[in-house]
């Protein structure tokens, strides 16, 4: 325990890490500010431009279907629909009103009323149109029934516990944090070999492997709990602002699944911290090879950037799930449902465990020539 506080505190100590660690915390919530202003502010606009234009819709609907009730005056089908049609447009112009005094629940409660009216009139039950408004229609029923307050679409809502869930699961699956994580976390022990810190671990205790894996586990558990906190903060500044809510607020996956938001926090922060060990043993057997801080984050930043550009490639979707990169961040594994097996969660994790240890391992063996090599023949125990 005493070798695992001198880690940590040497940790906190570096300049770079305080530095990387306070650009994390702001980019946070940074964005978390970004999201309750200027993105809020243009999701508002473009839902309000959407809803004037659906008023505008259903207008043509209407007059075209009057016109052809002109040539069919006796078609019963038709004046149904026109009245249907313009009590569609009456909800429309209840909604904009709604949006206008910024009464999010009376517009949700009127865009479920549209839903019920539009499936009526969709002559196929397996049509993509019928199958988008019937998930609405099952999404704004589940968030009633965990008596949460609906946004203006599935997936929206001032509720703070919902709102930093959905950031866990988004940010935590950037390339662009895992990159300033490569930088924080990844040259822990080249730094040591740099600056010949190594040498002197045997004074203070330190034993090969049990050395090794204190080294390894210091940072991740920094920097973990430096997020968790973060996010704590964040919930808590965002349930006085608005409203705490409940975790149990449900969210549609883009496979078409409704879940609740909590689970995808569950596994979003267990996904984190394998992908915070993958990384970090990574890096450190890449210390070993090459013992140059720069050379290490930059072989690692390399291998993130370049998965990022060919992932969004035609050709490159059916090979994404052989890559390690692929499985670090669970928001990752929802947006590729399509193109990964349905049990991707677990073979994430098994596929990153195990290149973990076997990092762990070479960097092990390693360690130790290593170890042997500073210190002489003649010191060997």
């Amino acid at each position: 325990m005493t070798y695992y506080s001198f880690s940590v505190k040497k940790f906190l100590n570096n300049p770079k890490n305080k530095i990387c660690l306070a650009i994390l915390v702001l980019l946070l919530f940074g964005l978390f500010m970004a999201n309750k202003t200027a993105f809020k502010q243009k999701f508002y606009q473009s839902t309000l431009d959407a809803t004037t234009i659906n008023i505008q819709q259903t207008e043509q609907m209407g007059l075209n279907v009057k016109n052809e009730l002109k040539l069919n005056p006796d078609d019963e089908i038709l004046k149904a629909s026109i009245k249907e049609l313009e009590n569609e447009k009456k909800l429309f112009q209840s909604q904009l009103e709604a949006l206008k005094v910024n009464d999010l629940e009376k517009y949700a409660n009127l865009g479920n009323q549209v839903n019920l009216l539009q499936i009526k009139r969709i002559p196929s039950d397996t049509s993509e149109e019928y199958l988008a408004v019937s998930s609405s229609i099952k999404y704004y029923r589940t968030v009633k029934a965990v008596n949460g307050k609906m946004g203006v679409s599935m997936n929206d809502t001032s509720e703070s516990a919902f709102t930093i869930a959905y950031a866990i699961v988004s940010w935590l699956s950037s390339t662009v944090i895992f990159v300033l994580l490569t930088v924080l976390i990844a040259d822990n022990l080249s730094s040591e070999i740099e600056t010949s810190q190594i040498r002197f671990y045997q004074i203070i205790g330190g034993r090969n492997f049990k050395q090794l894996i204190v080294n390894l586990l210091s940072p991740i558990f920094v920097v973990t709990l430096i997020t968790v906190i973060s996010f704590t903060v964040l919930y808590l500044i965002g349930g006085v602002q608005d409203s705490f809510g409940t975790w149990r607020y449900p969210y549609y996956t883009p496979a078409g699944d409704i879940v609740p938001i909590y689970q995808l926090v569950i596994k979003t922060l267990i996904l984190f911290i394998v992908s915070l060990l993958f990384i970090a043993s990574l890096g450190q057997i890449l210390s070993l090879i090459f013992k140059k801080s720069l050379v290490v984050i930059g072989i690692i930043v390399l291998f993130l950037t370049g998965f990022l550009t060919f992932e969004k490639e035609v050709w490159f979707q059916p090979l994404k799930m052989f890559f390690p990169f692929e499985y670090l961040g669970y928001g990752r594994l929802l947006n590729d449902a399509e193109f990964l097996p349905s049990n991707a969660f677990g073979i994430g994790l098994i596929y990153l465990l195990s290149l973990s240890f076997i990092f762990i391992m070479c960097s092990s063996y390693l360690y130790k020539n290593y170890y042997y090599r500073k210190v002489g023949k003649n010191d060997r125990t």
